[in-house]
């Protein structure tokens, strides 16, 4: 088992180092002036060049090569003492650096942004967690009641679940916007964590009753079942230990797969409602154009999905042994 993880962790690092480069040349193959220009709009040229270079853009792309110590960098000056700096003195090896020390840098108004994710996780996690939890149980326990019921119970939650799977996001915020500050003044709405989590339950449900409902029903007529029925196991025995059971493959995909959406937050929820997590962290740097703060997101969102990725092959070997990685 030990070997397993750990093939599958030593896969991951080749990809990793490909997601960084691909998003290290999204965010670097700009002009570096045209950069300064968008944080310092109205900055004449020298100002611009100063911030380019207290930025580290001057710095060769790539590879430290001897003509660089030559040339006239972005900044409009020449830098002899890259001659003294060893070939990974380069954009893309210190910024490498500076991801695996998490060292995420400043935003524009010179804050760490490590210390604003720190602080931002919590309300997400706040609003995701719950609801997370919440709509696995749900769905799960509607999508077993779908599978072994009569056929207009199973219509019947079909139909809700596409009803529910047709409406999107905006219209459930406004309804929830609509209902709890007209009727149920319970809590505000801006700023406290519920109605953020009812919304995010309702509006995941029917995509989830589908597809569980799909997987068990695929189940539900192996042969296995069908002579454990005939042994005379009762319908929560047959649900539980071989329907699903037999199912958690692809279960377990979908909720392994959503965990690193906890951290990262959800964007309209938090907007709306007014939660300071990471969601709303991604739309402020957006809006205001503040690059480091988005490249230091799109980061931990693509290492989060790849853990989900690691930790989806890993629940495999769990639940069934057999799985290898070959």
């Amino acid at each position: 088992m030990w070997k397993y993880i750990l093939r599958r962790i030593l896969y991951t690092i080749p990809i990793a180092i490909g997601v960084y480069t691909i998003t290290f040349l999204l965010f670097h193959l700009r002009d570096p002036i045209a950069i300064a220009k968008v944080h310092l709009p109205q900055a004449p040229l020298p100002v611009l060049q100063d911030w380019v270079r207290a930025n580290n853009y001057h710095l060769p792309l790539f590879l430290n090569l001897p003509h660089h110590a030559e040339e006239v960098r972005p900044d409009g000056r020449v830098h002899p003492e890259f001659k003294e700096k060893s070939i990974f003195y380069s954009r893309y090896f210190l910024g490498l650096k500076d991801l695996i020390t998490f060292n995420f840098g400043k935003d524009k108004n010179n804050r760490d942004i490590l210390e604003q994710m720190k602080e931002r996780a919590i309300p997400s996690l706040s609003v995701m967690f719950p609801a997370f939890v919440i709509s696995i149980f749900i769905s799960l326990f509607f999508s077993l009641l779908s599978v072994y019921s009569p056929l207009w119970v199973d219509r019947t939650i079909s139909f809700f679940a596409v009803v529910s799977m047709s409406i999107a996001i905006p219209v459930y915020l406004l309804l929830a916007g609509w209902i709890f500050g007209s009727f149920l003044k319970i809590v505000p709405i801006y700023g406290d964590p519920l109605p953020a989590i009812i919304v995010a339950v309702i509006a995941g449900l029917g995509g989830q009753i589908r597809f569980y409902r799909t997987v068990l029903m695929d189940q539900k007529y192996q042969l296995f079942v069908r002579a454990s029925r005939l042994r005379g196991a009762t319908t929560w025995y047959v649900l539980i230990f071989h329907v699903l059971r037999n199912a958690s493959i692809p279960i377990l995909t979908t909720v392994m797969m959503s965990l690193p959406f906890l951290i990262t937050g959800s964007l309209l929820l938090e907007q709306f409602f007014g939660i300071p997590g990471m969601g709303d962290m991604m739309y402020s740097a957006i809006i205001s154009q503040d690059f480091p703060v988005i490249r230091a997101l799109v980061y931990l969102g693509a290492f989060l999905y790849m853990l989900g990725n690691v930790l989806t092959d890993i629940s495999y070997a769990f639940v069934d042994p057999r799985i290898r990685l070959e």
